[in-house]
């Protein structure tokens, strides 16, 4: 059992010794011999950090590294038997932070005077500035010589032999690693950056990881871009792991890694692969020595890459060399200047080119002397014996083939000197280009002929050298407005065309493709322009030809537009369709509702009207305005649904008087919400005749101009601008339009242009240039005419002249009452309607008669197979089932002569199938909203027509 321990007991002649050692640097230390502390100094707090009353009575053990626990033993028992008098060694202390110190143990046996052993007694002295830096020197020492190792290894590798596993194992040694291998970088197929192991060395104990698959074709960007990043630009990788992104993490904790250094390796400035180094067993880092050592041994490997690579890329070099000599079609040769004189060097395409072999140029050193033209003997001699004033230059020579043939040789020279900088060689090449001579001078004979050629096309054509027109035919000279081509030799061709707008336009700097060329005065035309290089006069050109096609373009936007006008069309029909249907039973209603409230009103004034109100009866009087309103807001939406009618159809050729004034007033209605926000619409009519036109493409101009006109005035300023439409006769029986305006005018330079194609004074994507267009040739057409007149800041006046014709007399359309005469005859009427409010306006408006309704073709003919014999059938033309024209064929088949009875109703949509359907049978067609008197007038006549057929009584 351990005894409590005590302090010496001091006398006071030695506290002053205790004094002394309370202040001593070093740790001075008393133990019994069980080895529990009995004493320290103040020291002992310095070096560990714990207090001395918390040690004292603590074995000493207890503050040992457990390494080192054994070896401090195995000294401290043969002490306490007195089988040594005194020890001396370095252990690792425990420290209160949780750290060790490196300290320099010496003690000794405390006895009394009489032999007993009390204990043992000495110092601690802390010795880790000096261990680290031992232990730094010998970690030097160890790198220093495994880097010398890994040289040594290195250059003893022989050329093909495995480069890599004789350097990692000293580097591993050294290091301390678990791990050490390379990585070398390669590309995918797609270009990705791929990574493979190479090479690995394990210590003992720790699992290789050469043969794991997931670490062939690793893709680095993927799971190390941090990797790539710092490794491109000479950086190292390194630290635990466990603080790595996961996607490194997913790589490396599968191995076991725990802490990790990566140094790049670089060849030629280029990331080639990486060395990496491994810590399995503790998770430690590597200092800046060892990284700086480490980073050495990298760059050694790094060096014998670059130096392999480089041994690998001159043999190829040589080895791709002499295979273009010996296959080049070029003569390579090599002359020397030197005794004995002659070719030491000749390319065996020589025979082939030069009809004379290697062989025959090695035996005979004067061969090329004769067999050159005479005229260029001076020139070859200077060649071979002072080339420096050719050298790079080609040079051609005229050669004697051995059949007789004269080869031109141009040749390429350069000197080879000595140590001392005297030419002793010249190395050439000889290449003959007798064809290109050939074909140069067949050019040039057929440079005459290529100019008589495009002085004979029809096309606009140029030839520019350097940017600037060298040749330019006469079609150029005239589409540009030219008198002689002198006038635009040395301009740049490209000043006169210009980039298309819109997806036809080619890339910049091109000038193949659509493209408009701008005249001497301005005016502008639509060309294909093609170019294309080739030698004129011996020198590289360019020839530019361009065909005019803007009558073919302009034709094609207009048939563009036309088609777009046509879709546009459709679907205004189909819109007034789909409004007269709902418009025709609302306008009825209205129109029955207001003649029975006429019919019903009592008699009496205002005051018989204000007593029934104060009794509490209705006001019809005031119903009765409510009503006429609704009408006329139906009547309205009619005016306009007829508007969408007429601009539905524009494209129809049919020419019929018109009335000038309606059709104003209809472009008015239709331009309204453009005008209302810029001016003031003014209208000046005088008394003009009817034209003769067409009223959709009449329409379709005054629109555009009438547009033209607003958008030419700024918003916001109604008040201050106008727009005034103008009628009257001239001298000459025509009747003139004007559509004036007080807006921004057109400038005087383009006012003459302003009816050319593709034309416009409006911003990019606001106009295409072909209303006004289109507008002249409608004009035109019509066999009238159209001019501008306009003062910048003042306005514009577009003048239309039209033809007209002798007014005939209109027949007046016979309005029948509200009800049929008495004794008119009573008929069956059968009513064929998709809407079923259409049905019941028709029986409402056809009261005096008896009416069926069926809401589809189908039901129509069941109604017809079970006997009904009507005197009129209404049958709408647009139906989803059977459509009007179906019902009218069945009817023809299965009850002859009935089809004469059909009166068909429209809103005003037609599919083509349905025109022209119309178009070839005699029958009446009414179109809603109806006109309820022609309603009636036509059902009557048909009914008085069956009434012969009818019983005597009528009945």
């Amino acid at each position: 059992m351990q005894t409590p321990h005590s302090r010496p007991d001091w006398t006071s002649s030695e506290r002053r010794y205790r004094l002394v050692i309370d202040n001593l640097k070093e740790v001075v230390f008393q133990t019994d011999t069980q080895g529990v502390w009995t004493f320290l100094n103040p020291a002992w707090t310095e070096l560990t950090g714990f207090t001395v009353d918390e040690v004292l009575g603590k074995h000493y053990l207890e503050f040992l590294h457990p390494e080192d626990r054994q070896r401090a033993q195995e000294l401290f028992v043969p002490l306490v038997e007195r089988r040594v008098e005194d020890v001396r060694t370095e252990v690792r202390y425990l420290t209160r932070s949780g750290g060790t110190v490196w300290v320099e143990v010496f003690g000794r046996l405390m006895q009394t005077e009489d032999g007993t052993i009390l204990g043992t007694s000495g110092t601690l002295n802390n010795v880790t500035e000096r261990k680290a830096a031992d232990d730094a020197l010998a970690r030097r020492e160890r790198y220093l010589t495994a880097l010398v190792e890994m040289q040594q290894r290195l250059l003893a590798t022989p050329e093909g032999g495995d480069l890599y596993g004789p350097a990692l194992a000293p580097l591993g040694l050294a290091s301390g690693a678990s791990r050490v291998y390379v990585f070398e970088n390669h590309r995918g197929e797609d270009g990705a950056l791929l990574c493979s192991q190479r090479a690995e060395w394990c210590a003992p104990g720790v699992k290789p990881e050469i043969d794991n698959p997931d670490l062939q074709n690793l893709p680095m960007e993927q799971y190390f871009p941090r990797w790539v990043e710092k490794l491109t630009r000479g950086d190292v990788v390194e630290g635990l792991v466990a603080g790595f992104p996961e996607s490194e993490q997913a790589v490396l904790d599968p191995q076991g890694i725990l802490s990790i250094l990566v140094l790049p390796m670089r060849v030629q400035g280029v990331l080639a692969g990486f060395i990496g180094f491994d810590n399995t067993v503790e998770a430690r880092t590597w200092d800046r020595l060892e990284v700086d050592l480490l980073s050495a041994a990298a760059g050694a490997i790094s060096v014998t890459l670059e130096r392999r690579e480089s041994e690998r890329a001159l043999r190829e070099r040589e080895r791709r060399f002499r295979q273009l000599a010996e296959n080049a079609s070029d003569v390579l040769y090599l002359y020397r200047r030197e005794p004995p004189r002659g070719f030491a060097y000749v390319s065996r395409v020589s025979q082939a080119k030069l009809g004379y072999g290697p062989v025959e140029h090695y035996g005979e050193p004067d061969l090329w002397y004769q067999r050159v033209h005479p005229e260029d003997r001076a020139l070859l001699e200077q060649l071979l014996e002072a080339p420096q004033p050719f050298q790079g230059a080609p040079v051609v020579v005229r050669f004697h083939h051995p059949d007789g043939r004269t080869l031109w040789l141009e040749h390429v020279v350069a000197p080879v000197t000595d140590a001392s900088g005297r030419v002793v060689a010249v190395e050439g090449l000889a290449r003959d280009i007798t064809e290109r001579r050939e074909a140069e001078e067949a050019l040039r004979l057929s440079e005459a002929s290529f100019r008589a050629l495009l002085e004979g096309v029809p096309d606009a054509a140029a030839i520019e050298r350097d940017g600037h027109i060298v040749y330019a035919n006469a079609a150029l000279v005239a589409t540009l407005g030219f008198e002689r081509a002198e006038q635009l030799t040395g301009q740049r061709f490209g000043d006169y065309v210009k980039d298309m707008r819109g997806p036809e336009a080619v890339r910049a700097g091109a000038l193949t493709g659509e493209r408009r060329l701008v005249r001497r005065d301005g005016r502008t035309r639509v060309a294909e322009v093609v170019s294309l290089p080739l030698r004129f006069d011996g020198q590289p050109a360019v020839v530019s030809i361009a065909r005019d096609v803007t009558e073919q373009r302009q034709l094609q936007a207009r048939l563009t537009l036309a088609d777009r006008l046509a879709s546009v069309g459709t679907l205004a029909a189909g819109i007034a369709h789909e409004i007269n249907n709902p418009l025709a039973f609302v306008l009825s209603n209205l129109g029955f509702l207001a003649d029975e409230f006429r019919h019903h009103l009592p008699p009496g004034d205002g005051a018989t009207a204000l007593q029934a109100r104060l009794k509490g009866e209705p006001d019809l009087g005031e119903w009765h305005e409510v009503l006429n309103e609704a009408c006329e807001g139906a009547e309205r939406v009619r005016q306009i649904v007829r508007q969408l009618k007429t601009f539905s159809r524009p494209d129809e050729e049919r020419v019929s008087p018109l009335d000038m004034h309606s059709v104003l007033e209809s472009v008015a209605m239709m331009a309204a919400n453009e005008i209302r926000h810029r001016a003031q619409l003014r209208r000046d009519y005088g008394d003009i005749p009817p034209v003769m036109a067409n009223e959709g493409k009449l329409s379709q101009v005054f629109l555009n101009l009438v547009v033209n006109a607003a958008q030419a005035i700024p918003e916001g300023a109604a008040h201050r601008h106008e727009i005034r439409l103008v009628t009257r006769r001239d001298g000459h029986g025509r009747v003139v339009v004007e559509v004036q305006d007080t807006g921004v005018g057109i400038p005087r330079e383009v006012i003459d242009r302003i009816f050319d194609p593709f034309f416009t004074t409006k911003p990019v994507g606001v106009g295409t240039g072909l209303g006004l267009s289109i507008c002249h040739s409608i004009i035109s057409g019509l066999g009238g005419d159209i001019t501008v007149e306009s003062e910048p800041g003042r306005g514009t006046v577009f003048r239309v002249l039209l033809p007209t014709t002798e007014p005939k007399p209109r027949p007046v359309p016979v309005v029948a009452g509200p009800k049929q005469a008495r004794g008119a005859p009573r008929g069956r009427v059968l009513v064929v309607d998709d809407e079923p409010a259409v049905g019941r306006v028709l029986q409402r408006i056809l009261r005096e008669h008896q009416v069926e309704v069926a809401n589809s073709g189908r039901q129509a003919l069941e109604l017809l197979e079970r006997g009904l014999e009507p005197d009129a059938v209404l049958c709408d033309v647009m139906m989803p089932d059977l459509t009007g024209r179906d019902v009218y064929e069945a009817v023809r088949r299965a009850h002859a002569g009935m089809e004469g009875r059909f009166i068909f109703v429209s809103g005003g949509a037609f599919t083509t199938g349905a025109r022209e359907f119309l178009a070839s049978i005699p029958n009446l067609l009414l179109e809603k909203p109806f006109d309820e008197g022609r309603v009636r007038n036509v059902v009557e006549e048909l009914v008085r027509l069956r009434q012969p057929a009818l019983a005597p009584n009528g009945a």
